[in-house]
């Protein structure tokens, strides 16, 4: 039987840039083919005229493969010559860019556009399945509506796809979130990787809060427009409008682009994006919309209002000489409204993001107030006291607490008050603030931060008993509060209230599943506390470098990491923990991290002659937050007698002897004892078992 297919020879060709000449591109191509068939070509010629040759003379059919290839006349005219030389050549044209000259191709020309290209369900599904990560169709229908069908946001969702979830988080908003993290790490990285554009992300962040690109609408962004479009184009950022010459982003980039803007550029002047598409005059639909969100956020529905956001946010609108105050005013309640749910929804830094443009489209008014005052408790709950301090300084004197949103507001003044207290041990101010919040009984929105700020006076004032009955109170009584971010913080105060109290195994079980970086503190105390400080130091290194983390939890961290190597007798180790803890307090003026530990650990930390911004025994030991202690390693007689002669300085050999055992059995207790001490040799066992309660 014969092959119906002869042998070919596949050259591929990558994608060519924007400042590509036609001469160089073909020199690029003669390069590949050159690797893959023996050819007689000139090796000093490697133009069009050296890939006609090569291509005439070779011994096997060959097919190209031109990936990202942009189609302009010269490229599009050489294809065709090449394939009227050679009638067994196959070219595979794979484009993003659209050019009068593809109407000229030969018939038999295979082009590759972005629609050829992107994913269906179908392909999805077994990819992923291929992948060795299976899903529900559900889930795929998901992916590719959210991405288009990007291949490169496909290809990379394999490696990101996990089950882990924050606890309260639904599982949709858990895929949309690794759908979006995937394709910002595509965009981000598509931009970085071309020179013209890794100086330029400015005016790419901006090119995307219209709703197409065209050389005009850039022009005023100080870049070359032509360049600067036909780059993004080649690079499959933009797209080609059917019948219009102006280029847009997929939606998937779109949105990309428009959350790294929200971060980035949270007080451009010239643009209004992230608004509430619609009608011209802002119509009723708007409004009910967001007066949905606002009902779906006081039921705890935090990820369906989350969702209702994105959709209102999905079109990006240009605020420009049309614009009145009335409508200025509804984009800053939907700025305002949308901060807040994405707040709450686990996504900070779009909340954030939010209510900066609502307190800048607004500033001075009501609306621009309360924005303010958000945004000053979410600083004050990152341990960003000068931040904090500055969002509140805003006069409010004029504010009509009967007005709707004002007593959400004035709470959130007020828990940002009470938490800025706290940090700097002033628990009589904090108490002061927190009995006249908890003199209105009915809970708003800010409720769990109203725990969360009554939790942290009872670790500072040692009653965590009465904090932790008052929380599961409150658990009661509005349990559908207590999801989304609502349930991190809830659930992180619980569990170091629980530590206070000495219950270690509920404090694990409250954070067991949790990976949010709020958390990551109280897993390494609690670490410390069960007489693990190796394990403690491995999440300081681990969550201490994490780019998202804040100043508080960076700062307890710091402590933390202190005091786990002194645990381990390193304390040199120690010293550049508490130089950093240092820092940031002096940073942000941040006291507590310095009293979240035990006594004892207080008192080594004030021993390595460091100077600190409070004096830390007396400070620390008068108010720290977890003086109870109990034995929590325990050890068989076995491993005790281990131990004993590991600090004696005996031998393996001479402990055997001296317990009438073989050498195997005490290297199997010391497997143990270390193992229960979290160390890896006798020398480090000696220095845990001096800083630990054994029982």
């Amino acid at each position: 039987m014969t092959d119906p297919e002869p042998r070919r020879v596949i050259a591929y060709v990558g994608p060519s840039t924007a400042n590509s000449a036609a001469d160089r591109y073909w020199t690029r191509i003669f390069d590949s083919v050159r690797r893959c068939i023996d050819t007689e070509a000139s090796r000093t010629s490697r133009g069009f005229d050296a890939l006609r040759t090569a291509l005439s003379t070779a011994d096997t059919a060959v097919t190209l493969v031109l990936d990202g290839t942009r189609l302009d006349e010269d490229v599009a005219e050489g294809i065709g010559t090449l394939l009227a030389d050679e009638p067994t050549l196959r070219i595979v044209v794979a484009t993003r860019t659209a050019s009068s000259a593809v109407a000229d191709m030969p018939s038999d020309t295979r082009i590759l556009t972005s629609d050829d290209l992107a994913f269906t369900v179908d392909e999805t599904a077994a990819y992923l399945r291929d992948a060795g990560v299976p899903q529900e169709r559900w889930v795929v229908e998901r992916i590719v509506h959210r991405t288009g069908g990007l291949p490169a946001v496909i290809g990379r969702l394999p490696a990101a796809l996990s089950p882990a979830r924050i606890p309260g988080v639904t599982e949709t908003e858990h895929l949309d979130r690794i759908v979006d993290a995937v394709t910002d790490s595509v965009t981000a990285r598509t931009i970085k990787n071309e020179p013209l554009l890794a100086h330029l992300l400015r005016p790419v962040l901006m090119s995307a809060m219209t709703d197409t690109l065209t050389c005009s609408s850039v022009a005023g962004s100080g870049v070359d427009a032509p360049t600067f479009v036909a780059t993004l184009e080649s690079l499959g950022l933009v797209e080609s409008v059917p019948g219009n010459p102006a280029r847009a982003y997929p939606d998937a980039v779109r949105r990309s682009l428009l959350r790294r803007a929200v971060a980035d550029l949270p007080a451009e002047p010239a643009r209004t994006y992230l608004v509430m598409p619609g009608t011209d005059e802002r119509g009723s639909d708007n409004a009910a919309q967001l007066g949905q969100v606002v009902t779906l956020r006081r039921d705890g529905r935090f990820a369906e209002a989350a969702s209702i956001c994105d959709e209102l946010a999905s079109r990006a609108v240009s605020s420009s000489t049309e614009s009145t105050d009335t409508t200025v005013t509804s984009d800053a309640a939907f700025y305002f409204q949308a901060g807040l749910t994405y707040f709450f929804a686990v996504r900070p830094h779009e909340a954030m993001g939010m209510l900066r443009r609502a307190r800048s489209a607004r500033a001075g008014t009501p609306v621009g107030d309360d924005a303010a005052a958000v945004l000053g408790l979410m600083h004050a709950l990152r341990g960003e006291g000068p931040e904090a301090r500055a969002a509140l300084s805003v006069d409010r004197s004029p504010r009509r607490h009967h007005r709707a949103g004002a007593r959400l507001a004035h709470t959130a003044e007020q828990v940002a008050a009470v938490l800025l207290a706290i940090d700097r041990l002033e628990s009589d101010v904090a108490l002061d603030i927190l009995v006249d919040i908890e003199a209105s009984t009915a809970p708003n929105e800010l409720w769990a931060l109203v725990l969360y700020a009554q939790g942290s006076l009872a670790l500072l004032t040692r009653t965590p008993m009465d904090g932790l009955r008052r929380i599961k109170a409150e658990i009661r009584r509005h349990p559908e509060l207590h999801a989304g971010y609502n349930a991190v913080l809830v659930n992180a105060i619980r569990a170091d209230l629980e530590l206070a109290l000495g219950d270690f195994d509920r404090a694990q079980n409250l954070i067991a599943d949790s990976t949010h970086l709020f958390t990551a503190p109280v897993h390494a105390r609690l670490r410390l506390l069960t007489g693990d400080p190796a394990g403690s130091e491995a999440l300081v290194h681990h969550y201490g470098t994490d780019p998202n983390c804040t100043p508080r939890q960076a700062m307890e961290l710091a402590v933390l990491g202190a005091a786990a190597a002194c645990a381990l007798g390193r304390d040199t180790e120690a010293r550049p923990h508490l130089d950093r803890a240092i820092a940031l307090s002096q940073q942000t003026g941040l006291l507590r991290p310095f009293t979240m530990v035990s006594p004892l650990m207080a008192r080594h930390l004030g021993s390595l002659g460091v100077a600190l911004p409070t004096a830390a025994e007396p400070t620390a030991l008068d108010t720290a937050t977890y003086p109870k202690s109990k034995p929590v390693v325990r050890l068989t007689p076995r491993e005790r007698a281990v131990l004993d002669g590991l600090i004696a300085g005996r031998s393996a050999r001479t402990i055997a002897k001296v317990e009438f055992v073989s050498v195997n059995t005490v290297k199997t207790q010391l497997r143990s004892l270390y193992r229960k001490l979290g160390v890896n040799s006798g020398k480090d066992a000696v220095i845990a078992a001096r800083h630990l309660v054994l029982d």
